[in-house]
C-alpha cells in the first residue's frame, strides 16, 4: 500500500512531463489532418448524421429529443472507447523511454486519457450547438457536469491501467478488447432506447457500468431524471471501484513490466 501511494505523489511531481505528453498526443493524433482539431467537433457530428439516418425512422417517434440522445451517446461513447483503446498501448509504444530512465510508468496511460478528456469537453460544443438548433434545453443540472468529466477519467484510467498492463504480458490483449469494445458498444443504450430492451434481458443493460455513465450523463446534459442523487452515487461508486482495482492491479506487476517490453 505504500508503494501505492508513493507513485500517486510521484504522477504530482511529474507533472511537466505530463502535460508534455498530452500535448503530444493531441498533436499527434492530428498532426497529418487538413482541418486538424476540428475533428474533435466533426466526427461525432459525422457519426450522428449517419445514425440518425440509419435509426430514426425506428426510434424517432419513441424517444424525446432523439437528436440530442443520439450525439450525447456518440460523444460519450468515442470518449470511453478511444481513451482505453489508445492507453492500452502506452507502455508498449513507450518502450524505449521506459526502459532508459526512471519514471512512475503510470503516466503514459494517464496522459492519454487526460488527453481524451479535453477532446471530449471540446466535443460538447457541437452537442450544445444541436441543442440550440434543435430548441432543446440543457438540463438544470449541468452543472455537475465537471464532476462527470473527473468520474468517466477515472472510471477510465482504472480499465487503461489494467488493459494497459496486460498488453505487456500479452500482446493479443488488444485484439480481444477490440471484439469485446464492439459487444459493448451494442450493449449500451447509445442510439436506442433502453424501452425497447425485453423485460428479462434488462439485467444485461443493469451489469453495464457504462450504462449508468450514459444515463447521468443524459441527466446532467438534457434530460430531468429525478433519480440524480442515485445516478451520481453510483457513477461514483463504479469511478472509484474502477480505479482502485485497476491501481492495484498495474502496482502488482509494474516492476515486471520492464523484463517483457
Amino acid at each position: 500500500m505504500g508503494e501505492s501511494v508513493r507513485e500517486l505523489k510521484e504522477l504530482a511531481r511529474y507533472q511537466d512531463l505530463f502535460k508534455n505528453l498530452v500535448s503530444r498526443d493531441l498533436k499527434v493524433r492530428y498532426r497529418r489532418s487538413v482541418l486538424g482539431f476540428l475533428w474533435v467537433i466533426l466526427n461525432p457530428l459525422f457519426m450522428m448524421i449517419i445514425l440518425y439516418m440509419v435509426f430514426s425512422g425506428l426510434f424517432h417517434f419513441t424517444t424525446e429529443n432523439y437528436v440530442a440522445y443520439l450525439l450525447s451517446g456518440i460523444i460519450f461513447w468515442n470518449f470511453y472507447a478511444q481513451s482505453t483503446s489508445t492507453s492500452m498501448l502506452s507502455f508498449v509504444s513507450n518502450s524505449d523511454l521506459i526502459r532508459k530512465i526512471y519514471l512512475p510508468k503510470a503516466i503514459f496511460p494517464l496522459s492519454v486519457i487526460a488527453s481524451a478528456l479535453v477532446n471530449f469537453a471540446f466535443s460538447l460544443i457541437p452537442l450544445f450547438a444541436v441543442f440550440l438548433l434543435t430548441g432543446t434545453h440543457p438540463g438544470s443540472y449541468v452543472v455537475f457536469l465537471p464532476l462527470f468529466l473527473i468520474q468517466a477519467a477515472l472510471f477510465s484510467f482504472g480499465v487503461a491501467l489494467m488493459l494497459s498492463t496486460l498488453m505487456v504480458f500479452f500482446r493479443d490483449t488488444q485484439y480481444i478488447y477490440e471484439v469485446l469494445l464492439l459487444g459493448w458498444m451494442y450493449t449500451t443504450p447509445i442510439f436506442y432506447p433502453e424501452s425497447i430492451i425485453p423485460h428479462h434481458f434488462k439485467f444485461i443493460l443493469y451489469l453495464n457500468p457504462l450504462y449508468y455513465f450514459l444515463t447521468l450523463f443524459r441527466t446532467l446534459v438534457f434530460t430531468h431524471d429525478a433519480a440524480l442523487a442515485a445516478n451520481i452515487v453510483i457513477v461514483t461508486g463504479l469511478s472509484v471501484l474502477s480505479f482502485s482495482g485497476g491501481w492495484l492491479f498495474y502496482n502488482r506487476y509494474k516492476d515486471r513490466l520492464i523484463f517483457h517490453l
